[in-house]
């Protein structure tokens, strides 16, 4: 038991303390799934992004807002692999009964993400349950989100030596 302890301790640190994203970064593309659209993340710092998605499916438009938290796996699986939690709320209506009724509510998002290391392409597959306050909630939304990535503040390491630049 103890030395589970140990391995979980040392496979949390090591997650914690990898990179993450590149601040500055943007990603545009397309989620299948629930809600079906567009979706675009933008990257605040090394480790939280800001995403929305124009959902436009089963008689249903909406924007949702997403604040996630980033974890880069690179250091315990393979470059590029991370994953992400977080949350927000969205808006928008949806046609029940020949009425339109307005949709609002609070989102849940956890996921696996993957950047392609030759090409500017992020994968990911999410849960994105939602809580609609007007409407019955949807707690089974999965996705699955195609992106290209846009270049954004590059990182460079600089190795001095004697004072001087390697």
């Amino acid at each position: 038991m103890k030395y589970r302890i140990i391995l979980v301790a040392i496979i949390s640190s090591l997650a914690i303390k990898a990179k993450g994203q590149t601040a500055g970064q943007l990603e545009a593309g397309v989620r299948i799934g629930l809600p079906l659209g567009p979706t675009a993340r933008y990257y605040i710092s090394d480790k939280f992004a800001a995403e929305a998605i124009v959902g436009l499916y089963n008689r249903t438009a909406s924007i949702t807002a997403l604040g996630e938290f980033h974890f880069d796996l690179s250091a315990l699986t393979t470059e590029g692999f991370g994953w992400y939690a977080g949350g927000g709320a969205h808006l928008g209506t949806r046609r029940i009964d020949g009425s339109t009724k307005f949709l609002a509510g609070i989102d849940g998002i956890a996921g696996a993400n993957y950047n392609f290391p030759t090409i500017p392409l992020n994968l990911s597959l999410d849960w994105k349950p939602a809580i609609h306050f007007t409407t019955t909630s949807e707690l089974a939304d999965f996705g699955i989100s195609a992106r290209y990535r846009f270049g954004g503040r590059k990182k460079t390491n600089v190795f001095l030596t004697n004072n001087k630049r390697l």
